[in-house]
């Protein structure tokens, strides 16, 4: 058991009959039932120990089960919440200390150091910021706030806090921007003081604009620092760079020198930092751009462009995509950029734009023939004017805006219905949206909608929709949250808003010597203990499988498969054993580079050679003892069927070393007095006889 020391003043005894929280001798089941009802991470509440006299209980709601700490004074009359070593909220909090342990002591009331954050968060932390931002490495605001709180080890706890790569969280209240800045910065801090020369976790910008054929004004720093409307970060971090800024646009009037001079200009008059151009991918006027920090310049590599006509039967450049992909270190970046076939009534042919992108689009690793670009990188974003429109009267539309009521006019949004029915970008994922549509505006202003359109052949009503739109796929079980999707409220030249998004990405270090790295006499192995597949065809034909991957020497197939029926009619059931299938021998050994890797399987027919369904499985799941995988084949963009396995990755023993990343699981588990007091300070009373505090660790 641990103990956390929550105040050392007898009146917060005295105060708890009056909070909202507090509960009172209600059950143990009572308990768990509301926060059962509640349903959402970070709920809590207190109420009376059942087991100790004068003891009260936290109950926490978290994956869906109700976590208890008991809470009790301790020798020396201070409340004390206990901790088992498998707790998921406060173990391992300092691994170096021993199991016990003071996180804080507190000189005034609990109300009095809620105060005194809520000043640090308000007035203190921009100025954190603005050092941090001018090289600064430690958090001179924050520790002195601290220091006003707490007394005891206060000093020995910020100092570990100021330099450990474990005990930082992600701290994301959705009632304040400004704790998604401090998050943010806490994040920075915490890179920054990692002892690693390669990056755990990049930031990411995307953005998209049709510029309506008119050229842009001076400054895009808006666009560039997601200044606007929607979710935007706090005008305290906006100015932060990106790792990485990925800018797509459609109906450019600008040159590619003129336009990416235009970019570069803009991030150098906010970051002083002269951004390195990646590549720049043109199709008529459509523009993709990708530029990085000039620290990451080395770690960029196998960069690859491409694009490809979806116009007038997919000959003319007028609409089509333009794609950009490279490696940052280990991990593979796609970006598209594409501009869809326009009209309201144009839904499929803009779904077939789609699926053309995908299958035509020739980006990445040539040697992944077989699959479409959703899988042929750790992360694709995809951005551009979709087109897709609202289909709703324009009238209604209008109400909702003005109302703000956005979560209404998305039940009419094509996209979002095609997305469902799952008929275009299947598996991708796509932020909520809390900004107006951002076309078709009168230019010159953000007032009002222009939605007629007089033409010679009469007058065209184009409703205010978003067509567009960033969207992202990633490979499974890796880290990305978007932090931001918005647009912005103040570029007036076209008759489209720019939107922008940005992201949090994981990224894996780069591989070291493939023979180095296996000096150990004993290798690693991947063993398939028997996979069945479930296909859409009415072919009779044997099947093979193909695996792929960057952690294999090349590529590995299947005998063909040894059972095989069709219980229902359209599909095939196949299977293949243990003898049908290969060893997998990966170039490196260590359990930390293979928990990042990732096998692409092509289920393909053994008379014509083509695959029938293509998926995804992430090696971390599957690491030690024989594991259970299952997931959907799909092919072209369309579902086609399921697959399932049992798989052993065995790493010999002298190589099963991990570390924790940046953003690993820690992260969601330290730095509990603050979010705890936070939690406080902003009740949420979800009924008139149940009130809860609420507090979120990403």
């Amino acid at each position: 058991m641990a103990c956390v020391c929550w105040s050392n003043t007898p009146t917060w005894v005295q105060q708890l009959a009056t909070k909202t929280w507090y509960h009172r001798d209600i059950s143990r089941v009572h308990a768990e039932d509301l926060l059962a009802r509640a349903g959402r991470d970070g709920s809590y509440l207190v109420r009376d120990s059942e087991s100790v006299p004068g003891a009260y209980a936290l109950c926490l709601l978290f994956q869906r089960h109700v976590h208890t700490y008991r809470i009790l004074p301790d020798a020396d009359g201070l409340l004390a919440v206990q901790v088992s070593v498998n707790c998921p909220m406060m173990s391992n909090a300092w691994p170096e200390k021993g199991s016990e342990f003071y996180l804080l002591l507190f000189h005034s009331t609990a109300g009095e150091v809620i105060g005194l954050l809520n000043d640090y968060l308000f007035s203190e932390l921009p100025l954190d910021i603005e050092n941090v931002h001018k090289g600064a490495t430690t958090l001179s605001h924050l520790k002195r706030t601290l220091g006003a709180a707490c007394q005891g080890n206060i000093t020995g706890f910020i100092n570990l806090l100021m330099r450990s790569t474990v005990s930082l969280t992600v701290i994301h209240c959705h009632r304040f921007q400004k704790c998604d800045s401090f998050c943010q910065l806490l994040q920075l801090m915490k890179t920054r003081h990692s002892q690693r020369s390669e990056p755990d976790m990049v930031s990411v910008f995307v953005g998209t604009w049709n510029m309506g054929s008119s050229p842009p004004p001076r400054s895009l720093q808006t666009w560039v620092t997601c200044c606007g409307l929607g979710h935007t970060p706090d005008e305290s971090t906006a100015l932060l760079p990106h790792d990485i800024y990925a800018l797509g646009t459609q109906e450019n009037p600008q040159g590619e020198r003129e336009w990416t001079e235009h970019i570069k200009a803009t991030l150098r008059s906010y970051t002083h930092t002269d951004f390195k151009q990646v590549a720049v991918q043109s199709l008529w006027n459509m523009r993709l751009a990708v530029f990085v920090k000039p620290e990451h310049e080395s770690r960029i590599s196998h960069v690859s462009t491409a694009s490809v006509k979806t116009g007038l039967g997919n000959t003319l450049g007028n609409k089509g995509a333009v794609g950009i992909s490279f490696l940052f270190n280990g991990t593979s970046f796609g970006f598209v950029n594409c501009h869809l076939t326009s009209g309201s009534e144009k839904v499929l042919r803009r779904n077939q734009n789609f699926v053309d992108i995908l299958r035509l689009l020739s980006l990445g690793d040539k040697q992944l023939g077989a699959f479409d670009i959703s899988l042929r990188f750790t992360h694709l974003f995809w951005c551009g004017d979709l087109n897709y429109r609202l289909d709703l009267d324009v009238q209604d539309i209008l109400k909702h805006v003005s109302k703000r009521e956005f979560e209404e006019l998305m039940c009419a949004d094509q996209l979002t219905r095609e997305r469902h029915k799952r008929k275009a970008f299947l598996n991708f994922k796509e932020e909520k949206i809390a900004f107006p549509p951002t076309y078709r505006y009168e230019r010159g202003s953000r007032d009002c909608y222009l939605w007629q359109k007089y033409k010679t052949s009469g007058v065209r009503v184009n409703v205010p929709s978003w067509c567009d739109r960033i969207l992202w796929k990633s490979y499974p079980v890796t880290h990305i949250i978007c932090t931001a999707y918005g647009c912005t409220d103040d570029i007036f030249t076209s008759d489209h808003s720019p939107v922008f998004a940005t992201f949090q990405v994981g990224v894996t270090s780069p591989t070291s010597s493939k023979t180095g790295s296996n000096s150990s006499t004993e290798r690693a192995w991947i063993e398939l203990e028997g996979i069945e597949a479930i296909v859409k065809t009415a072919s009779k034909a044997k099947f093979f499988i193909e695996f792929h991957s960057s952690c294999l020497e090349e590529t590995r197939r299947s005998s063909e498969n040894d059972s095989q029926s069709c219980d229902v009619p359209g599909f095939l059931k196949l299977g293949w054993s243990f003898k049908q299938l290969p060893k997998l021998f990966p170039v490196m050994s260590d359990m930390e580079y293979l928990q990042d890797q990732h096998l692409l399987l092509s289920v393909k027919s053994c008379d014509g050679y083509e695959s029938y369904g293509e998926c995804c499985v992430a090696l971390r799941s599957l690491t030690g003892a024989s594991e259970q995988f299952e997931t959907f084949l799909c092919h072209r963009g369309e579902e086609m069927g399921s697959i399932r396995g049992r798989v052993r990755v065995h790493v010999p023993k002298d190589r099963r070393r991990t570390r924790e990343k940046i953003y690993g699981e820690s992260t969601e588990t330290g730095f509990f007095f603050i979010s705890a007091l936070l939690a406080l300070s902003l009740p949420t009373k979800l009924s008139s006889t149940l009130s809860l505090g609420s507090w979120t660790l990403l």
